[in-house]
């Protein structure tokens, strides 16, 4: 046989007129597509700034972790494979039907030999695949996984057709190679067995031929429907994911967009409270979604039955498209808004980079903007305003943690190597002026030539910025990085991971461009280069970590207090919880939620206490002072646990000794 002759029939069985009907449906599917993308190209417009401009740095990247490499859903193993081999057997299978109609329009000859048996076989292959991948979706969504895809009647009705095309394509193909019988087929393995099947069954080679007809119109309608629907469901993010993948801007979760003052001049707005006032890419990114629900199954809020879902929030703005008026109210309530700890696990988990939580900062924004904050928040934005910190105390009394302690000031030392930022929480709040005593005397007996700003050290801002106060924010930040100008330190060491974010992250945005280490880190420098020699534990049971959300998730910094931990341990064990690293649960208080009534039922850090006391240790350490006072005020609640809740800071200083290099 001629390699020219090892081919197959394009369009056999089907005639000049039903040709034409399929040119007819691909022109519905076409024209239902077109109509589907203006409309929502309309909405996309309505936004701020531009939707396309040149991508920024990092897109090839981009694109390939997470649109070839998909590595997010892969932290869910069989969604992971189930949707990769859906992702690729829909691509193979799509290149197989280009393939098809170059040869067929005779733009290029090569659709025979040797090229056609290695074409037929992967098609079948990853075909296969792509009907394999379907069943395990549908397995997840009855109950296989525990973190499992929105499973409204749509979407189940989307999976059963996707079935129903990958099956009778399948069958065209058996009942064609009936028909015909040739012999090189046997590389269509899939499509070689059923036919085999229907020999068995009593199907004759001419009686294959009206069935073939019939199943190929089937498969044809199914097809085109397919096409039709996808910009009109979840599939959208078939064409727009990728798009908005390749435009997503590189930014760190922990860093928030500053607020534009001439914005706010010409808009007379702050913040986001319609549909228009978010940018372009932000309203392209919300059609991106997938619906998988990983940012809301790994919500603290949504998990604790508070009413927010990231999802729907995205979704829920999507949806309200063309019309004018505001978000705030019966689309997203503010108690949706206010219940937000902004621990970015939504955006860690999104597969198509949707910052969830910078969406949820800018309706805030308009919230406080327009009044409508109350309560302890409004008090603690007040405080921070006034006072320069949210217990609204005196300025004054900020360095009185260090009486009896000879902790110099920046007055004192006017050039240290490292410069103690203390924040509020360890300057004011008893439980952790703790930690601030327990890391000045590691810095003593490492012989760290340090210094604190004392009285002229202010709060950060974060509180108010997470809360949506950016006026705020900006005074504190201003004022901060006029102080720290001031002074010729070399480094900035904190123990707080909120006031280690905002001042790594966020003053870069103010003019403040410091070299920021969290105190783990430099705890673990000092172990490192011999200047600390803490003992090992001889008791006291194994320890759990506690990983602060804007230390280990937001700066993916989460091996430095493990290391400092390994050299205190000695052979004790460190447990680890599965909610560990950048996958940590909040503690309930970020976002400005440590100023916000919460029911008890629905406290944060109580299902965080009881994630770390399941894992069987006797100290939680932690490395944030709001981690702290959290499963603190959690531990008062069961206290016949006999569990300890320590700052790493607070272990070290315990195990000195004598042991100071």
């Amino acid at each position: 046989m001629d390699a020219e002759d090892i081919t197959r029939p394009i369009l056999w069985n089907v005639g000049p007129i039903t040709q034409g009907a399929m040119y007819a449906l691909f022109a519905v599917s076409t024209a239902a597509i077109v109509y589907r993308l203006n409309q929502r190209l309309r909405v996309w417009n309505r936004g701020t700034g531009k939707l396309l401009e040149k991508p920024p740095p990092g897109v090839a990247g981009r694109l390939a972790r997470h649109v070839l490499a998909q590595t997010k859903i892969a932290r869910v193993p069989w969604a992971w494979i189930s949707h990769v081999a859906l992702f690729y057997g829909f691509i193979v299978l799509f290149i197989g039907t280009v393939m098809v109609a170059i040869e067929h329009y005779r733009i290029a000859h090569f659709f025979y030999g040797r090229f056609y048996l290695t074409a037929s076989f992967a098609l079948d292959l990853f075909g296969l695949g792509f009907v394999a991948a379907l069943l395990v979706a549908m397995a997840r969504r009855g109950g296989l996984s525990s973190v499992r895809p929105s499973s409204r009647p749509v979407d189940a009705a989307i999976l059963w057709l996707l079935l129903a095309i990958g099956v009778t394509g399948f069958v065209v193909e058996a009942l064609r190679i009936r028909a015909l019988e040739p012999d090189f087929e046997r590389v269509s393995f899939v499509g070689w067995w059923l036919a085999h099947g229907m020999d068995a069954l009593g199907l004759t080679k001419d009686g294959a031929v009206p069935w073939h007809f019939a199943a190929w119109w089937l498969h044809m309608v199914l097809v085109f429907g397919f096409l039709a629907l996808i910009p009109f469901t979840k599939l959208l993010h078939i064409l727009v994911a990728p798009l908005y993948i390749a435009l997503a801007p590189p930014t760190r979760s922990g860093r928030l967009t500053p607020v534009s003052m001439e914005e706010v001049e010409a808009s007379g707005r702050v913040g986001a409270a319609s549909v228009a006032d978010f940018a372009k890419r932000q309203l392209l990114s919300f059609d991106a979604c997938t619906h998988c629900r990983r940012c809301e199954s790994a919500c603290p809020a949504f998990a604790t039955g508070k009413p927010l879902s990231p999802m729907r929030v995205v979704l829920d703005i999507a949806a309200h498209g063309q019309r004018q008026e505001t978000l705030h109210g019966e689309v997203i309530s503010a108690e949706t808004l206010w219940s937000c700890t902004t621990c970015g696990a939504c955006v860690h988990n999104c597969p198509v980079l949707i910052d969830q939580m910078g969406t949820i900062v800018e309706m805030r924004r308009n919230l406080v903007g327009e009044g409508q904050v109350t309560g302890s928040a409004q008090g603690a934005l007040r405080a921070i305003a006034s006072a320069g910190n949210p217990w609204s105390l005196p300025q004054d009394d900020r360095a009185r943690w260090a009486d009896g302690l000879d902790v110099p000031t920046t007055c004192e030392n006017p050039s240290p190597d490292v410069l103690f930022w203390v924040g509020c929480a360890g300057s004011y709040d008893r439980r952790n002026q703790q930690v601030t005593r327990s890391l000045v005397r590691i810095l003593k007996a490492a012989g760290v030539n340090y210094a604190i700003l004392g009285t002229r050290e202010r709060c950060t801002g974060d509180p108010a910025r997470r809360i949506g106060d950016e006026f705020t924010f900006m005074e504190q930040a201003a004022a901060n990085v006029e102080t720290l100008g001031g002074v010729p330190f070399r480094r900035i060491v904190t123990a707080c991971a909120h006031c280690y974010n905002t001042l790594k992250n966020e003053y870069p945005d103010f003019g403040g461009n410091y070299e920021v280490l969290h105190h783990t880190e430099f705890l673990r420098e000092l172990v490192t280069d011999g200047k600390l020699k803490p003992l090992p534990a001889t008791d006291g049971g194994a320890v759990t970590l506690h990983d602060p959300c804007y230390l280990s998730r937001h700066n993916d910094s989460g091996a430095a207090p493990r290391a400092v931990l390994a050299a205190l341990n000695g052979s004790l064990p460190i447990v680890e919880h599965e909610c560990s690293g950048r996958d940590t649960f909040c503690c309930g208080a970020g976002g400005g939620r440590m100023w916000m009534e919460e029911p008890v039922t629905q406290r944060v850090n109580i299902a965080r206490w009881n994630q770390l006391k399941a894992t069987g240790a006797k100290t939680i350490a932690t490395a944030c002072p709001y981690c702290a006072i959290m499963l603190d005020d959690a531990r008062k609640d069961d206290e016949a646990a006999g569990i300890a809740v320590k700052d790493i800071a607070e272990l070290v200083a315990e195990r000195l000794g004598d042991t100071v290099a």
